[in-house]
């Protein structure tokens, strides 16, 4: 993929995303307030219920208590003035219609104080029939006994209409605390609303009264739903009933949390999409520069000692060289020792390639580490006599003897050194010390060179990954060799600390288990 498409498309998909998400938030504020919406209407429906059954009951009750044997016989008012209402009806055929009604109202207040409190009772009595009538007036009808009967007979149906009208009636001798929580609690219930509840009564001076419950009074400051309780003979509000909940906002969740819950899992797993896509891109586009970046130092690794090689088999030619041994002699060393320098890049590349495929097997041997690390060191000590420099040795491990892989803890140490001394821009002066820490021994390789800042220290064991200055590589290689070290460290199980400080110098220490 074009390196310059990649910061495209994360611009585009960041949109889409960004649109996508302000899509949901919008949806879940509208669905949010259509479940508000329809609590609300659930609420107000069950305080309209709430209030109805409260007035009956109370009504019901004062009516018991005040005057227990005034309902009458409803035949002895059936004498009494009425109301007739006649409709008819002609139609274009042989025949009419009428229909008759018959209405007894009777209307009475029954005091209950001396405070102009009353009860107002009023009773309907209806009769009704209908009748179809032949137009032809040349023949009359029979009346019959059934229908002579249906007109006199007074069998009325009764109705019977009662309401407080109380102006001056104490709350608390109108309802009680305890009927009006189990009035309130199966209203809401029959709505299907089982979050917690706090309701009370609040005066025409919106002043709160007795009749109130804990939770009220905790949260009466919360959003609160109200509604007519009492009202006066005019109508107009005595008493009113409100409402809140607490958990109003918890209990439209657990109700629909199914919806919830999926719409944000999918919004979750869009945005999880969005970042690993995002920065796996950009992995990629990173993977890709590094990866230029070591084939430019590889190609120049290779460029070097084939142009050395190239130069010295061109001298071997020349006859004046060909015919003297010492001559000859140093350009074929020279030839082998480039030789085994390419050999040695190669090799480093396919060691790195098996340690990722996991195909590098351990030939663990019992060894005399302390031998391995003197012969390395005084190998490699040539190379910094070379420029000047200085390789200490410091021994103070008294165990040193446990299984390991001889081969590649050599390389192991060859990498180690090799770094020190390339990033020592002076003269090198490189420390190696061992030490015992309890079932560890401890190697403790240390310069004075450039060091590295310090967002480097994790990276550096990164494969590819080598510190720049300037975006300019200062020191040829591969990036190669401490990935390879801490492959090498973890298959035997054991530990590689970097400490470093930038212009001052590198300590890596490297701590392997002897069981």
């Amino acid at each position: 993929m074009n390196n310059k498409f990649i910061p495209i498309i994360s611009v585009f998909m960041t949109i889409s995303l960004i649109v996508f998400v302000t899509l949901q938030f919008y949806w879940l504020k509208g669905y949010y307030g259509a479940l508000e919406q329809e609590f609300s209407n659930k609420v107000y429906t069950a305080l309209e219920n709430t209030t109805k059954t409260v007035s009956e009951l109370e009504a019901e009750k004062l009516f018991n208590e005040n005057y227990e044997n005034f309902r009458d016989n409803v035949k002895a008012n059936s004498k009494q003035p009425s109301l007739t209402t006649i409709q008819q009806t002609i139609d274009s055929g042989t025949q009419r219609s009428i229909i008759y009604s018959k209405n007894l109202i009777e209307q009475r207040q029954l005091p209950l104080n001396k405070s102009g409190d009353s009860l107002r009772l009023t009773k309907m009595y209806t009769d009704g029939a209908a009748y179809t009538i032949k137009k032809d007036t040349t023949k009359r009808e029979i009346l019959t006994n059934e229908i002579n009967q249906n007109i006199e007979s007074g069998d009325y149906s009764f109705k019977e209409f009662i309401d407080v009208r109380g102006n001056n009636l104490p709350l608390t001798k109108r309802v009680e605390a305890k009927v009006l929580d189990s009035i309130i609690t199966k209203e809401l219930s029959m709505k299907g609303i089982s979050s917690d509840f706090g309701y009370g009564v609040t005066d025409k001076n919106n002043k709160l009264t007795t009749v109130v419950n804990k939770v009220f009074q905790e949260k009466k400051e919360g959003n609160t739903y109200s509604y007519p309780l009492f009202t006066d003979t005019k109508d107009r509000t005595l008493y009113t009933l409100a409402l809140v909940f607490p958990k109003k906002e918890y209990s439209l969740a657990m109700n629909n949390w199914p919806m919830l819950l999926g719409t944000f899992l999918s919004l979750l797993t869009i945005l999880g999409i969005y970042i690993i896509s995002i920065n796996y891109m950009m992995r990629q586009k990173k993977i890709a520069e590094i990866k230029t970046d070591f084939i430019n130092n590889m190609s120049h690794e290779f460029k070097t000692p084939l142009a050395t090689i190239s130069v010295a088999t061109d001298s071997l030619a020349n006859d004046k060289i060909a015919t003297n041994p010492e001559k000859v002699r140093y350009y074929s060393s020279l030839i082998k020792q480039e030789n085994l320098r390419m050999k040695k890049q190669v090799e480093n590349v396919l060691n790195m390639s098996k340690l990722e495929r996991n195909e590098v097997k351990l030939f663990l041997k019992e060894t005399n580490v302390r031998e391995l690390i003197k012969r390395t060191t005084e190998s490699f000590g040539l190379i910094v006599t070379q420029r000047n420099g200085t390789l200490r040795q410091e021994f103070n491990a008294d165990k040193y003897t446990f299984k390991i892989d001889e081969f590649h803890i050599s390389n192991m140490l060859v990498n180690l050194l090799d770094n020190a001394n390339k990033y020592s821009p002076e003269a090198p002066e490189i420390d190696v010390k061992t030490r015992n820490e309890g079932n560890w021994y401890v190697i403790e390789i240390s310069d004075k060179g450039m060091g590295m800042e310090t967002e480097n220290k994790t990276r550096i064991f990164e494969k590819f990954f080598r510190e720049e200055t300037g975006n300019i590589h200062n020191v040829k290689g591969q990036g190669l060799g401490l990935s390879y070290v801490k492959k090498i460290v973890e298959l035997h199980k054991g530990q590689v600390i970097v400490d470093s400080e930038k212009d001052k110098g590198s300590k890596f220490i490297i701590k392997l288990p002897m069981a």
